[in-house]
């Protein structure tokens, strides 16, 4: 059998509170959860739902209220923040304004002691990885964000760390500009061959970079799993409609519609409208939200509103209009419940 690939971080049943010992905010609760070595893993959750605090008690800069975290197989707890093999990104940037991109880039290995040849040369040398050789003489102002993103991203790899843990580091940033980021984020994660650890709560990023997605909710991970299994199989009803706004069924509609009678999710793209009588439910289009490539068309049917995604191409319905909705059995994914 082949050797499992090792953990680059495992959470052993973590929790951390904050506030008075009598009402504590559990900020993280009870997470376990491991990343491999050389995995793009995206947290993915709401504001406030502890994702930035795991990746905060990765590099040292929080203590686990109970439990362990491992980095590498060694406890967290025995290692400094500064001596852990982590390095973090953050959303502003935190450049130094009046640095070049080139001392900007050097800082971490100058505050190491490197004498300034070496860390000059491995400065270019990151500078070159994020494609913005011949931009060292710069100062943070005279670049655009995308530039000064990768300057951020260039001075967290300087120091060759083995998890690079990445703070919403594309929030900042417009659409076209982030997307193409996201891009190479990717194309540089798999370069490189280390951990990224990325947290975010934009759905589309994770699903689009990650390996491994963990959602979270409340201080909790609710499903961990490929970017496929979070967004075709979602466990929670919070995972259906935080990954890609999935409708959800309830039980009495789930049966009605030919499938089980428990709560199940049912994505937009696999419902396909027809004419009324001919689908598996007749409803009423109530609203349509054209979105360039595809328009949802919400329509109301007696069990509850059902959205389909329709391609641009294909003809749309009158709001108004009584239509059939379809789709094929295997559409039907149950959950665990309504929660």
């Amino acid at each position: 059998m082949p050797l499992a690939t090792p953990l680059a971080v495992e959470f052993d049943n973590v929790t951390r509170h904050f506030g008075p010992a009598g009402a504590p905010v559990r900020a993280v609760d009870g997470v376990s959860v491991g990343i491999t070595e050389g995995c793009f893993f995206a947290m993915l959750g709401p504001s406030g739902s502890g994702k930035t605090t795991c990746l905060r008690l990765i590099s040292g800069f929080e203590r686990p209220t109970s439990g362990h975290i491992r980095i590498f197989g060694q406890n967290s707890e025995a290692i400094p923040p500064n001596r852990r093999p982590v390095n973090t990104v953050f959303q502003d940037y935190a450049l130094f304004p009046h640095l070049t991109v080139r001392d900007n880039v050097a800082y971490g290995p100058r505050m190491a002691g490197v004498d300034r040849r070496t860390r000059h040369a491995a400065a270019e040398e990151m500078l070159a990885l994020v494609k913005l050789s011949g931009y060292g003489d710069r100062k943070p102002a005279a670049l655009s964000g995308g530039q000064r993103q990768r300057v951020a991203l260039a001075r967290a790899l300087v120091n060759r760390p083995r998890v690079l843990l990445l703070d919403e580091p594309l929030g900042a940033l417009d659409l076209k500009l982030r997307e193409a980021m996201q891009e190479e984020l990717k194309s540089l994660q798999q370069s490189l061959g280390i951990t990224f650890v990325f947290v975010t709560h934009d759905q589309g990023e994770a699903l689009s970079m990650a390996d491994r997605v963990a959602v979270f909710n409340d201080g909790k991970i609710v499903q961990e799993g490929t970017p496929q299994d979070i967004y075709e199989r979602p466990r929670t009803r919070f995972v259906a409609d935080f990954v890609g706004s999935a409708n959800v069924l309830s039980p009495e509609l789930s049966a009605r519609a030919g499938g089980p009678a428990r709560w199940t999710s049912l994505r937009g793209e696999a419902v396909a409208l027809t004419a009324p009588g001919a689908g598996r439910i007749t409803g009423t289009v109530r609203s349509l939200r054209y979105m360039g490539a595809v328009t949802r068309v919400t329509v109301a049917t007696p069990g509850g509103d059902l959205t389909a995604t329709v391609p641009a191409a294909l003809p749309l319905p009158a709001q108004g209009a009584t239509v059939g909705l379809h789709w094929p059995a295997d559409a039907l994914h149950e959950m665990e419940g309504g929660a």
